[in-house]
């Protein structure tokens, strides 16, 4: 579903570009573009050089701003990139500063960001970034476009987010802070963050390791902002950060009420794609009220809720209660990552490759009938080197030795299901099945949340694994 109708209202992506007036007044973007005899062009979003050229043209043609974007870096694309801009243009006029100065956090070689608001505002900015080249491109753009009284470049060689700012200079101050984290912890995350449930992208993929990858992925560097934050609360006045995964924007509003962070969100809606935005302050504004967070445009997605019972001689507790379920989803190959443990709470990101949960009693009957049958064999087998022929057998041990064969079959057939993607009939190595699992205290009792996230299971998928939770749950 395009959601471009739910973009910010003043993004101007939200009519499409004119993609005959950029044949007609680029050069480079003619050479990528293909008119047909109608008249109508269009280009391959799939091709990295093609979203290149486009992005450059855009900038040139929308906000007179000449970028260089390497071949090895990521691709910013606008229409997200503006409704950042323009969700801080909101908090900012919410709080009656007319020429705020902002810091952007890992600002890449295009300093997309500073360029932006300076162009677009006249905001003063200072981009921040550990990666020597990508600094060094990013100055690059910023000279080229004559913005050095506007937009200043910091070299981070520190692990601090923040911090290393004010300690060379006591004296800083920001009115805003935003940023755009990696998203991942490892390559492996990359791999497998789409689900096989989703069309394919239609754009192309861009970005190198350091731009798309961090340790503890964006909800870690999120909770390090978060913790910088409170040490340098008076040095900005909104901190402010985009989400890329749905989970972590729960997690991390979950940390912010429980310190009793005053804060808002957003969703950033383009394309075929939504990112989410927080926005966090230490300082006497309300932000829920002056900015509130935007209308829901769809349904979403409902977790299903289930009382856990008490086991006998174990602990009726979060702590207990997540470890029992950690251990019947290693039972049944399903991943999990936790993102949240507290004393009353704990958070379960998993996935599932294949279905291991269905079936279930079928795969013990067959899988005590083999084990019969195996031992039967092994009795046979020794009746064999005590010269004991197979034509001495009585007819109902020659028609186990036959049974036997066809559990083993069936067995195989055990196998065989259990590495199919049963939504779709065929096989899989993605996973099929992503969802949210939390274990809370409510009332004096464990309570069990699950909620899907995406995978060709559905819905149907997250009932089942709960089912053979509570059949399970002795």
């Amino acid at each position: 579903m395009a959601l471009n109708k739910f973009m910010h209202p003043r993004n101007t992506y939200r009519t499409p570009p004119d993609f005959v007036k950029l044949f007609k007044d680029f050069e480079d973007f003619s050479t990528i573009a293909k008119m047909d005899v109608t008249g109508k062009v269009s280009i391959d979003f799939k091709d990295t050089r093609a979203l290149r050229i486009l992005t450059k043209c855009l900038l040139k043609s929308d906000f007179d701003l000449d970028v260089i974007i390497p071949e090895d870096r990521l691709v910013p694309t606008l229409p997200l990139r503006l409704n950042y801009i323009l969700w801080v243009e909101d908090l900012m006029i919410s709080i009656h500063k007319e020429h705020p100065s902002g810091l952007d956090i890992g600002t890449g070689a295009c300093a997309i960001y500073p360029l932006l608001a300076a162009k677009k505002n006249k905001w003063h900015m200072v981009g921040t970034e550990k990666d020597e080249d990508s600094i060094k491109m990013a100055l690059d753009n910023v000279e080229r476009n004559d913005l050095q009284c506007l937009i200043k470049l910091k070299k981070n060689t520190t692990a601090s987010l923040v911090e290393y700012l004010f300690l060379e200079d006591n004296d800083l101050r920001f009115d805003f802070c935003m940023c755009n984290p990696p998203f991942y912890s490892n390559v492996q995350e990359v791999l497998e963050s789409r689900s096989p449930a989703r069309p394919p992208p239609k754009n192309a993929f861009t970005g190198s390791p350091q731009e798309l990858i961090t340790e503890g992925g964006e909800l870690e560097f999120c909770r390090k902002l978060i913790k910088e934050s409170a040490k340098y609360k008076n040095h900005i006045l909104i901190f402010t950060t985009m989400i890329g995964h749905k989970y972590n924007m729960k997690e991390l509003l979950l940390d912010l009420k429980a310190e009793g962070i005053k804060h808002t969100t957003t969703e950033f809606c383009q394309g075929r794609v939504t990112r989410w935005g927080i926005a966090w302050t230490y300082q006497d504004y309300d932000l829920y009220n002056l900015v509130p967070p935007r209308d829901k445009p769809r349904k979403k997605s409902t977790p299903i809720t289930f009382v856990m019972p008490e086991i006998p001689n174990l602990p009726y507790d979060v702590e207990h209660t997540t470890e029992k379920i950690q251990q019947l989803f290693e039972g049944l190959k399903i991943q999990y990552k936790i993102i949240t443990k507290r004393r009353n709470e704990s958070v379960l990101n998993f996935n599932a490759k294949t279905n291991t949960w269905t079936n279930q009693r079928r795969k013990r009957r067959l899988l005590k009938k083999l084990e019969g049958n195996v031992s039967k064999k092994q009795k046979l087998e020794n009746q064999e080197e005590c010269e004991t022929s197979t034509s001495d057998l009585t007819i109902d041990e020659k028609l186990n030795v036959h049974d036997e064969t066809m559990d083993i079959e069936a067995a195989c057939g055990i196998a065989l299901l259990d590495n199919m993607d049963t939504a779709t009939n065929r096989y899989t190595e993605k996973a099929i099945l992503e969802g949210i699992l939390k274990v809370s205290n409510k009332a004096k009792t464990v309570v069990l949340e699950m909620e899907y996230l995406n995978g060709s299971a559905g819905k149907e998928g997250i009932h089942q694994i709960l089912q053979y939770i509570k059949n399970n749950w002795k």
